[in-house]
């Protein structure tokens, strides 16, 4: 399932690349706009080729007529025919619903292509060339009180020097908790090609790969399952991308903040639209 996962975010992404890539060199609050305006016309226009425009014309405009003769006949106490117009509203409203399954339907590829481009490229601001950057390297507890150390590059700054101690993690209560975590804080120059940390304990060697262009960025977590590895984890503190720098995200539930920011502006504008481009 993991590699049949790893390579569909792969085919995404050599369609999202190309095609959105430009989207990069901008702020991330206006790429993220611009990907979510994109994803509400998507699903809009695309109700013109999916649907049939005549019949959900008519069902709206008989829905509209119909509720106004049950208001007329509540008006006038006649249960009978207000009963016989909420059945047919009904039934108009079932007519419609299996309209909005095509749309959705033709829409699925070119949003799992939006959505994978940006998770991989604007959940998270680029790290800058020659601002810090915090790495973390966590460890099964038995390492608590050992040394690790990072091998020095050329064109990487180790502000909290190359060798650290690894030392107890808390959690955000500042609670101990059952591992153990050693922090570096870098300065690297730009650089097209990604850099790959070496980081080095018990005699053992695992790796990071860490991109500064200022446009794109790493994976934040690596994880090292294999057995006998020695750290669990690799974790580039990087800053979430908020819509227009204010929107958060809402981690009880796990979404990050352009998944918010994307929802906020995608919602409301799928429904704008529709008027607005006068789409059924």
């Amino acid at each position: 399932m993991g590699a049949f996962l790893d390579t569909l975010n792969s085919a995404l992404m050599s369609i999202g690349d190309p095609a959105l890539g430009w989207l990069l060199n901008l702020p991330r609050s206006v790429a993220l706009f611009i990907i979510a305006i994109g994803t509400a016309l998507i699903l809009t226009v695309v109700r013109l080729w999916t649907t049939n425009q005549d019949l959900l014309g008519r069902c709206k405009r008989d829905k509209a007529r119909l509720k106004q003769l049950m208001k007329e006949a509540k008006k006038a106490g006649d249960k009978e025919a207000v009963a016989r117009y909420r059945t047919t509203v009904g039934q108009i409203g079932m007519k419609t619903m299996k309209a909005e399954g095509k749309p959705l339907l033709a829409s699925i590829v070119p949003i799992a292509i939006i959505a994978c481009w940006a998770w991989a490229r604007i959940a998270y601001e680029a790290p800058v060339p020659g601002e810090p950057m915090d790495v973390y390297v966590y460890y099964e507890a038995a390492a608590i009180g050992r040394l690790t150390h990072l091998v020095p590059q050329e064109n990487l700054e180790a502000e909290t020097g190359w060798i650290q101690k690894v030392v107890q993690d808390v959690d955000r209560d500042g609670k101990p908790i059952n591992s153990g975590v050693a922090r570096w804080r870098l300065r690297a120059a730009q650089k097209n090609d990604p850099y790959l940390l070496e980081f080095r304990y018990d005699g053992r060697t695992f790796t990071k790969e860490f991109i500064v262009d200022g446009r794109k960025y790493a994976e934040p977590i690596t994880f090292y399952e294999e057995e006998g590895a020695p750290a669990l984890c690799t974790e580039l503190k990087l800053t979430e991308a908020k819509l227009f720098g204010v929107i958060p995200g809402l981690p009880w539930i796990g979404m990050q903040a352009w998944m918010v920011g994307y929802l906020v502006i995608v919602l409301p504008f799928s429904f704008l639209l529709k008027p607005l481009l006068r789409i059924n």
